[in-house]
């Protein structure tokens, strides 16, 4: 056998062995159930019941599905799921048994695993709150949870977060409600903040326009595309709203902001014109909006209205981690 053949063995071996030593016969384990937006992560807790070189045989009692998985309850589990494949010794809801061999790795330790869920979790609670209404949720909050879905490898989460800190910051508030004219004076700043996201991910840019104009609820797959359509939606509803707070279209037509704001809609809309909106380029949907305003008319911003309602994606949850 030549020398690097062997070396690749032995380092094989030694891995194998370090794999097993990490548990032993009798450990209770984690199986993390994740997805990538957070709503949906669930997991599974159990003991391991032998260990055969980097596979363990474990024996789960403890099921939390994510929101819409299908665990148990059937003799068929879930083709996504990570227990698809499992023996199932009782498929009684109230008290499930089922038997699976995983590879070590797909298994965390209890501590581990659940300290890594409620992270995730935690995060999850800050971004769906502000997508939500928002209340508390303040710049440095954001941020926090931005940090710290970096840290765990969710950097598109992060991103979401980080527009989150602009879009609360432009409020001039710290995560409670402000009057329309309050919220609209700082919005180009959250509506350049959409606009630089759109230009760097197109995808996430039609994820956006897809709730805009109602064909995709808001709580979706792409928690970016929610992110940048929560700013424009906020705009846009406080925008409907201006012309009452100071006192009819006259006023509103007149508010030296009115211009700026309405063409950094469009910007943020269009990715900076390089997506035509409803048949319409950038340039035309401008000339539509000063026009009007000029008119002393009060335009619509552009976007259809968006459908299925923003809930907490913990609703429903039952057997919360604990221990």
């Amino acid at each position: 056998m030549k020398h690097a053949q062997r070396f690749a063995l032995l380092a094989l071996l030694a891995l194998a062995g370090a794999a097993q030593a990490q548990f032993h016969v009798g450990d209770r384990v984690f199986i993390p159930m994740y997805s990538e937006h957070l709503r949906e992560d669930g997991y599974a807790t159990g003991i391991i019941e032998a260990l055969e070189g980097d596979r363990a045989v474990v024996i789960m009692r403890e099921l939390v599905p994510g929101k819409g998985k299908t665990l148990y309850g059937t003799c068929h589990l879930g083709a996504n799921s990570p227990l698809s494949g499992a023996e199932v010794l009782s498929d009684n809801p109230d008290a499930p048994i089922l038997r699976k061999t995983f590879a070590v790795g797909e298994l965390k330790g209890w501590r581990e695993g659940k300290d890594e869920y409620l992270e995730r979790e935690n995060v999850g609670t800050i971004f769906y709150k502000w997508l939500g209404d928002g209340m508390a949720v303040t710049p440095e909050r954001a941020r926090f949870g931005a940090a710290k879905a970096r840290s765990l490898g969710l950097a598109r989460v992060g991103q979401a977060l980080e527009l989150a800190a602009v879009q609360i910051e432009s409020t001039g508030g710290m995560g409670f409600p402000v009057g329309a004219q309050q919220l609209l004076q700082g919005a180009p700043r959250a509506l350049a903040a959409v606009l630089e996201q759109g230009r760097k991910d197109p995808a996430a840019a039609e994820v956006m326009r897809a709730i805009l104009e109602g064909r995709q609820p808001m709580n979706g797959e792409d928690v970016l595309g929610m992110a940048m359509a929560k700013v424009l939606l906020t705009v846009r509803d406080s925008w409907a709203r201006l012309p009452n707070e100071l006192g009819g279209t006259a006023k509103a037509t007149q508010w030296g902001e009115a211009k700026a704001i309405a063409e950094a809609y469009v910007e943020a809309l269009t990715c900076g014109g390089s997506m035509p909106y409803a048949g319409r380029d950038a340039a035309a949907l401008k000339a539509e909006l000063v026009k009007a305003l000029q008119a002393g008319r009060w335009p619509e911003l552009p976007a259809g209205a968006v459908s299925g309602q923003m809930r907490s994606p913990f609703e429903g949850r039952t057997q919360p981690i604990s221990g």
